[in-house]
């Protein structure tokens, strides 16, 4: 069978339950849950300063959050 490489890439399906039927389950907000996603995921693909980027990104996705209670 081919595998998805646009809905199911090898990053997104580590470890038992995907980054977005988690986000989902748990009703977070999209910030939130891009940077659940990012957090999930920077591990599996882009190795070095691309791990760090995605990290970078985590932190923009909750400042959002932040921003957007105050």
């Amino acid at each position: 069978m081919d595998k998805d490489f646009v809905k199911n890439p090898s990053h997104y399906t580590q470890g038992s339950i995907e980054a977005k039927t988690f986000i989902v389950d748990q009703d977070m907000t999209w910030a939130i849950g891009n940077a659940v996603k990012y957090l999930v995921r920077y591990r599996y693909k882009n190795r070095g300063e691309g791990q760090i980027q995605d990290l970078r990104k985590a932190i923009e996705n909750i400042q959002i959050q932040i921003d957007s209670m105050l």
